[in-house]
């Protein structure tokens, strides 16, 4: 996965800058799309490769806050930050003996690209490169989703969405999050 990261990247920021300067603006829609969005997210996370001394099934706590710029009402990047509430162990795999990495309230940072397909709905798809951030070792992040937005009123939302991470090329992790959000 560590090899394939430049590419990602490259090919994340050629999709930002063709979006960029590909935008179509529909008369009048111009004045009332909002591109900034803020979200703060609630969610539970799991992983079959995190165990504790304890267990080996966890759900994982999680708290996130995105911030997301809207090129047009298609495309958009997001900055997707994540922590996960919780000390647990999973095994590296990129050695032969296997041993046990600790993970320590690990602190997510992502930059996917999001794409919503079909006109007046708010469902989006999520597909990035990511870091995970803790003091034992860091991981390389391959981010993959889908969420909605329920309109509130006012440009508030409610965000439900469902994001696969691998971790580190090996490490599998599913979280499902709730969010309320606000368009700017």
């Amino acid at each position: 996965m560590r090899r394939h990261l430049p590419f990602i990247i490259t090919f994340t920021l050629l999709i930002i800058y063709n979006i960029s300067y590909g935008q179509d603006h529909h008369e009048g829609e111009h004045h009332n799309f909002k591109h900034l969005r803020i979200a703060a997210l609630l969610g539970h996370a799991f992983s079959p490769e995190a165990k504790t001394e304890t267990s080996s099934f966890l759900l994982i706590p999680t708290l996130g806050l995105d911030i997301q710029y809207w090129f047009n009402h298609k495309w958009g990047v997001a900055l997707k930050n994540d922590i996960e509430f919780a000390e647990y162990l999973v095994e590296d795999k990129t050695s032969n003996d296997g041993p046990l990495i600790e993970r320590n309230y690990p602190f997510i940072l992502a930059l996917p690209v999001l794409f919503s397909p079909w006109d007046r709905t708010h469902f989006t798809f999520i597909l990035g490169p990511g870091i995970e951030f803790s003091p034992q070792q860091n991981f390389v992040v391959f981010r993959v989703g889908a969420g909605s937005e329920f309109e509130l009123g006012n440009h508030w939302d409610f965000s439900p969405e469902l994001i696969y991470d691998l971790k580190n090329g090996h490490i599998n992790v599913l979280t499902f999050a709730l969010g309320v959000g606000k368009r700017f």
